[in-house]
């Protein structure tokens, strides 16, 4: 999730100071043509380049808006619209890493409503096509943790689940114990198993 955000405010940041700057050469075009006899350097985009620019920015918008609405109905319990919403921002993800923090929150939703296969396949693809390596290890563990879940071996799943926790918490930006994400997912997966033992136990 801190993953997620850095990342959508690092492509509106981007954004808005790419904005700044056609404006800014639009100035400065304008009064090299008034006076002609001062010599500037304009450096910019080809014609067009603004309302280019510009629908990429509401495409930016766009896609937070709908990883935002996904987090809400998350929250409400409502996964399955969320992932719908989830799914749209991916389709309108331009940059690699948006499409990344796309499927995260896709398979944070899946394996929040303990759908371990969907979730899997998310964690797969991400591990596979969307992390660098410096960061990958965390996310390996955790799809090892979702297929022993998945197949109900839960002593392995949470001692998996600690494992992408530590590997979490050792990445540079990330809290000291672990994200919350990584904290929550160990949390469920205990729960998860204490109530299959419960049920064995009867």
């Amino acid at each position: 999730m801190k993953t997620k955000n850095f990342v959508i405010k690092t492509v509106v940041m981007i954004a808005v100071i790419f904005l700044i700057i056609i404006i800014g050469l639009n100035i400065n075009q304008k009064q090299m043509q008034k006076n002609k006899s001062t010599a500037v350097v304009v450096v910019g985009s080809p014609s067009g380049g603004s309302t280019l620019f510009q629908k990429e920015l509401i495409g930016a918008f766009k896609y937070k808006s709908f990883l935002d609405k996904g987090d809400e109905l998350v929250k409400e319990g409502k996964i399955d619209g969320a992932i719908k919403e989830y799914e749209t921002a991916f389709s309108l993800a331009k940059m690699r890493g948006a499409r990344g923090v796309a499927l995260f929150a896709m398979a944070d939703a899946y394996e929040k409503s303990r759908d371990y296969e969907k979730a899997l396949k998310q964690i797969s693809v991400i591990r596979d096509n969307y992390i660098n390596d410096w960061a990958k290890e965390p996310v390996v563990e955790r799809a090892l943790y979702l297929d022993y879940a998945l197949r109900g071996e839960y002593d392995l799943a949470v001692e998996h689940a600690q494992k992408a926790l530590e590997e979490d918490a050792k990445l540079p930006n990330s809290p000291k114990g672990g994200s919350k994400d990584y904290i929550e997912h160990l949390n469920n997966l205990k729960i998860a198993k204490d109530y299959i033992m419960s049920l064995k136990k009867k």
